[in-house]
């Protein structure tokens, strides 16, 4: 009978009669922690190089610490400004305007994409110079146990599938 039970609320929440976060409690936050991700885009770089896992792996002294830090916070403040000052469109519903019309305007399309490029270019940019200085600041044998165990990962998740 618990087997019929689990059966019938498992075919529920996939079909979305029953919400799958009323059951989950910390899948809940899992969504939300995957949204911050999202929106803090440096903070998985600075969660995983500053724990103090990562610090007594990489053996990371003080000073790598601190300039670590100073780097995060560079450019998250970078990473905001360009935020605020970039005009907030709502791409999303003009995107979603052109997938739901009856015929694909691909000039609009196009449009819409030339007005995020800038947007999306400076962000990438300051991506790259915050992992540049990231990078600058551990040395070799750092970056090779960081490139170890990303390689271990990659792998694991491979076999997976």
């Amino acid at each position: 009978m618990k087997k019929l039970a689990s059966v019938l609320l498992a075919s529920c929440i996939s079909v979305g009669l029953i919400p799958a976060t009323s059951f989950a409690g910390e899948g809940e936050n899992k969504v939300h922690k995957a949204k911050r991700h999202h929106m803090k885009p440096l903070a998985h770089i600075e969660k995983r190089l500053l724990s103090a896992k990562a610090v007594k792996h990489l053996a990371l002294t003080d000073t790598q610490q601190t300039e670590l830090k100073a780097v995060f916070e560079t450019y998250k403040s970078r990473l905001a400004a360009l935020k605020e000052t970039q005009p907030q469109a709502k791409p999303h519903k003009a995107f979603k305007e052109i997938i739901e019309a009856e015929t694909f305007d691909k000039a609009q399309a196009q449009i819409l994409l030339e007005e995020h490029a800038p947007k999306k270019q400076a962000f990438i940019l300051t991506m790259l110079e915050a992992r540049h200085a990231i990078h600058h600041i551990l040395t070799a044998e750092q970056r090779e146990k960081i490139a170890q165990r990303k390689g271990k990962f990659l792998a694991k998740m491979r076999h997976k599938d």
